[in-house]
């Protein structure tokens, strides 16, 4: 009775990685949200910076990847347009956008 290992024909690839990455990004995200320590604007923007930064590197893939995930975490509560947190990319270095994560209120 030939008893092969399950995992001897699971291949891990660099896309699978990405994917699990993202996956376990996207959970810590809601769960931070969820604990009001971030909101999902702040990340829209953070995702989106990355992003640009990505497309002037010549990433075009990724970045097209990211903005979608920007615009997915921009989409959960107030609806920002993407094109204005572009617009706005400049502003986000002090808390013009909301871009720096909320202090915990530990009083």
């Amino acid at each position: 009775m030939d008893h092969k290992n399950k995992n001897d024909d699971f291949e891990i690839t660099p896309k699978l990685v990405f994917d699990l990455n993202l996956a376990l990004y996207l959970d810590l995200v809601a769960a931070l949200e969820g604990a009001g320590a971030i909101t999902y604007r702040q990340m829209a923007a953070r995702v989106l910076n990355i992003s640009m930064d990505a497309r002037a590197d010549g990433e075009a893939g990724l970045s097209t990847v990211l903005e979608g995930v920007a615009k997915g975490f921009a989409g959960q509560s107030d609806g920002l347009s993407i094109e204005l947190l572009k617009a706005a990319r400049g502003l986000r270095e002090d808390e013009a956008m909301g871009d720096i994560p909320m202090r915990p209120d530990l009083g």
